[in-house]
């Protein structure tokens, strides 16, 4: 300890009589630092830098603040919520493709995601009144919204014409100036049809529904021709980037969105009362909801390439795949609510007939017994609900200036519900207040319970149409990210996927009558029912797993490991990261060399392969042989590689 401790200070000694180099951030770096010669592909770095993840940030927040202003209850809020979610999700998904291949931080790249992220707060702006249709109250946010298309594809524009620069700057790589210039060409139409819809949105036009269909019609044609270009020039492929990190990240964060909602289910169904048994349950289920989806998609995560073109497709399909989470999640936190407000419906219907129909009160008595049941709902400390405390107080009235309205005759002749028909108001009052208090927006020409059905129903289908495409999504995924023999694990998971996909069409069928529909709700079932089946599914997964392995072991042939290659699976990244290093800047390593002079070959820890016999390296040696030799490097015992321009190597 005491000799550890004499090295240590000897060591930090020496630190404080040494000068320190800062790093300084360029103006402007060539994405061709990052191009890989031997792949031909352009990989900047192996994983999200932390201004791309500070950007993944907005993407976020609107997405909880779109939530939060268009929660989606009723059947007119899924469209909206799915075109504005589309709009958002595209305009990420464009900027990131070309993060991954071309952006390397610098002065310029800071700059341009400084103008993205002034875009996505402008999303923001439009999403709390973004809702598309023939009576649209104002078009202003539209006009904001076509402003802040034209803005960040005009980034776009310029970025790619950056990239385009640096490559007619530097020769070999006039191969690239077509795509380049495609893809420039792409953005660049984008922006100018997004400014020439500007017009139609004026403040006294009348907006023809199909040209809002104009917006999601650009964007589904500029990522598809994005990723032709990029399928026809392979020198532009995402083969080597970390795209499939990116697409793990935003799933993470759409995931995340649920941890929102488990503090909003929380805050509406205890806040008040405290604890239960029941919302606790609930929330319980919710959480399990999150914690298995994240497992359903990570725990199948391709950790090394698969195939260019299928990854291309893969990261493409994300857009259902993150849309279906969406979906479950919000799903899942409404249908703990619409449980609990049926429980609070019960509880309502119990006060009143303990009130008239067995206790038989009467007058102020009646109304005092109502006034005290009544102020467990708190409906005062809301101010959705606080519009009907008016309304109730007339309703207590009527029935306190009502004689008899409770007497066992009176009560004879009542079929449906179980008290008078004086207090029918008040109970539809009273629902109201509660459905309010909750977050519905209730007309006030509309019952709470028609209005609840409704919304429930349209809640319903969206919930379980999105976890059977979510299963579905899983087993498209498993089949692209395949790239072995398949086995007994491929034919399980995507027959237990299978067999889910039928459990939730079977729920769907609730649909057929509203009483099975409400008495479905009413129950706890819902929630633990999804827990149940996530839960099989996985369990499904890893047995299925442990068979394959046994059987493999068990026959001695030759296989596959499914585990990280380095560069996050993307395929033998190891030295191109050593060479570059995180930030995907170039240092120099140390030559390699045997340990005591023994002829030990060099093994990548990555992948335990062993590239090529351990060599002294010098400035006579080369690395590889067909690239050019090595000149000398300024620092002695080390060794740097001359520059290779793509045309040479061919492709």
């Amino acid at each position: 300890m005491a000799n550890w401790r004499k090295r240590a200070s000897l060591k930090r000694a020496s630190d404080l009589q040494k000068r320190r180099k800062h790093t300084i951030v360029p103006w402007l770096e060539s994405p061709l630092v990052g191009a890989d010669v031997e792949e031909l592909v352009f990989a900047q770095r192996h994983e999200a830098n932390t201004i791309e993840l500070f950007f993944d940030l907005f993407f976020a927040a609107n997405l909880a603040t779109f939530t939060a202003y268009h929660s989606v209850t009723d059947a007119k809020g899924v469209w909206p919520y799915i075109g504005f979610f589309a709009i958002l999700w595209a305009t990420w998904f464009q900027i990131t493709l070309h993060d991954v291949r071309f952006a390397r931080d610098s002065v310029y790249e800071r700059a341009c995601k400084t103008v993205q992220m002034v875009c996505f707060v402008g999303f923001a702006l439009v999403g709390s009144k973004f809702s598309p249709s023939r009576d649209a109250k104002s078009n202003t946010n539209f006009r904001i919204l076509c402003y802040t298309l034209v803005v960040s594809r005009a980034l776009l524009v310029l970025q790619y014409l950056v990239v385009l620069a640096c490559t007619y700057a530097r020769k070999g790589y006039s191969k690239l100036y077509l795509p380049l210039a495609l893809n420039t060409l792409v953005y660049l139409v984008a922006a100018a049809i997004f400014g020439a819809m500007t017009p139609a949105f004026a403040e006294s036009a009348q907006t023809h529904r199909g040209i809002y269909a104009l917006w999601w019609a650009v964007m589904a044609a500029e990522g598809a021709l994005t990723i032709a270009i990029s399928s026809r020039w392979r020198m532009l492929s995402f083969k080597k980037t970390h795209l499939v990190e990116r697409m793990g990240l935003l799933t993470l964060i759409v995931i995340g969105e649920g941890a929102i909602g488990v503090t909003k289910t929380i805050a509406s169904m205890m806040g008040k009362y405290g604890l239960e048994p029941d919302g606790s349950g609930q929330t319980l289920c919710y959480i399990l909801v999150l914690v298995l989806v994240w497992m359903l998609y990570f725990d199948t995560h391709p950790h090394r390439h698969f195939g260019t073109i299928r990854q291309q497709i893969w990261s493409t399909l994300h857009f259902v795949h993150h849309l279906c989470i969406v979906g479950v999640v919000e799903g899942s936190r409404q249908m703990a609510l619409a449980h609990h407000t049926l429980l609070n419906t019960e509880k309502v219907d119990k006060l009143l007939w303990d009130a008239c129909g067995v206790a038989n009160l009467d007058g102020e008595e009646l109304v005092s017994y109502l006034v005290t049941g009544l102020e467990y709902f708190q409906f005062d400390t809301k101010v959705e609900s606080d519009r009907y405390i008016s309304l109730i107080n007339n309703d207590l009235w009527a029935i306190g200036n009502s004689t008899g309205i409770c007497d066992p005759l009176n009560l004879a002749e009542v079929t449906a519900p179980p008290y008078p028909v004086e207090f029918w108001q008040l109970a539809y009052d009273t629902i109201g207040a509660l459905y309010a208090s909750l977050g519905m927006k209730l007309p006030l020409d509309q019952t709470g319970f028609d209005l609840a059905l409704s919304s429930w129903r349209a809640v319903y289908i969206y919930f379980w149409t999105a976890l059977l495409f979510l299963l579905f999504k899983s087993l498209i995924f498993l089949v692209l990210i395949r790239r072995n023999k398949i086995d007994m694990f491929d034919y399980a998971s995507i027959g237990i996927r299978a067999v889910g996909m039928m459990v939730c069409v079977g729920f769907l069928g609730a649909l057929a009558k509203d009483d099975v529909l409400i008495n479905l709700i009413k129950t706890p079932a819902i929630l633990p029912s999804v827990v149940a089946l996530l839960l099989i599914i996985l369990l499904c997964d890893h047995f299925a797993r442990v068979a394959a392995n046994w059987r493999l072991k068990k026959s001695g042939q030759p296989f596959d490991e499914d585990k990280d290659e380095g560069h996050h699976g993307h395929g033998e990244q190891r030295e191109h990261v050593e060479n570059h290093g995180h930030d995907g800047k170039e240092v120099v390593r140390p030559s390699v060399m045997p340990l005591q002079g023994t002829d030990a070959s060099y093994s990548s820890s990555y992948t335990g392969y062993n590239p090529m016999p351990a060599m002294h390296m010098n400035s006579d040696s080369s690395l590889y042989s067909g690239l050019p030799t090595p000149y000398s490097s300024p620092v002695q015992g080390h060794v740097a590689v001359q520059y290779v321009p793509v045309a040479q190597l061919g492709h």
